[in-house]
């Protein structure tokens, strides 16, 4: 964390693989420019792909892990350095619950950014870290309006993907939130992408579009990351292998076994040894 009281925040663009479980003071968003990693948050583990963007609060305990290595970006801040903008931030979406004192109430964002959003999200880290560097003349202030345009774009981030009544996307977002819940309800279940979209009412193309214009990816990658995620989950609990890829829905454990090497660079047997639960991560 930078040592200026005006703007108190740290950009930096990192390596990141596996990591110590920790917490920290002050706010972070974790944005994953290239390649993947797995990260567990809250008692659950989740794949972060290029384009997902995080938000971890002070005090919430996280770590990454596995083999795999990607470039994020963190943005570490505290919220005096919104300055007098903090309490119209609040008003937004999700905003409140974010920045709320104390444990976490099991507010959580995790989601898959448009490439619009993409783009703008590391232009606003570079104009930011550019005003830092330079110190102009009124470098605080337009940092204080860099930082709440952040804060906008991720308010809206969280709007569409939790709330799924953005103004004129009510619809799309609904089906698409519909096929969410159908996926990480029925995730061990032979799930077609076609059956997905008959059960929401629309065309399998058609969900396909809409699931990948909104989240940035397809049905059918959701669907597989949300399997290994839930399967990274039983194997830190010393599930044996076998019922594992019962349970997130593969038929054959050399399928489930060459898929999760080709993912995680490990098979799974390897993963559940090196990253077994101790005693004190068990709830």
């Amino acid at each position: 964390m930078s040592d200026d009281r005006e703007f108190p925040t740290k950009i930096t663009e990192v390596l990141q693989s596996a990591s110590a479980t920790h917490s920290h003071e002050f706010f972070e968003i974790v944005y994953v420019v290239d390649g993947f990693v797995l990260h567990a948050l809250g008692g659950e583990s989740a794949l972060l792909l290029a384009g997902d963007i995080i938000a971890v609060r002070p005090g919430d305990e996280h770590f990454y892990h596995g083999r795999r290595t990607a470039s994020i970006i963190n943005f570490l801040f505290l919220p005096e350095a919104l300055g007098g903008a903090l309490q119209e931030v609040c008003t937004l979406p999700g905003m409140a619950d974010f920045f709320a004192e104390g444990p976490s109430s099991g507010w959580k964002l995790h989601a898959h950014l448009e490439l619009e959003d993409r783009e703008r999200v590391l232009e606003l880290f570079r104009a930011m870290q550019e005003e830092r560097g330079t110190q102009k003349t009124g470098w605080v202030v337009r940092s204080r309006a860099l930082l709440v345009e952040f804060m906008v774009l991720l308010a809206r981030v969280f709007s569409a993907r939790f709330s799924a009544s953005r103004t004129g996307d009510s619809a799309y977002t609904g089906y698409v939130s519909r096929a969410m819940e159908l996926i990480e309800a029925d995730y061990a279940q032979e799930l077609s992408i076609a059956d997905i979209a008959r059960q929401v009412g629309v065309s399998a193309d058609h969900l396909t579009r809409q699931f990948n214009r909104i989240l940035g990816i397809t049905p059918s990658e959701y669907l597989r990351r949300f399997r290994f995620a839930r399967a990274i989950e039983l194997l830190r609990g010393q599930v044996a292998v076998g019922e594992v890829s019962r349970q997130v829905g593969f038929s054959h454990i050399s399928h489930f076994s060459r898929e999760f090497k080709a993912m995680f660079g490990m098979n799974p047997s390897e993963y559940a040894r090196r990253y077994a639960k101790q005693p004190f991560d068990r709830p």
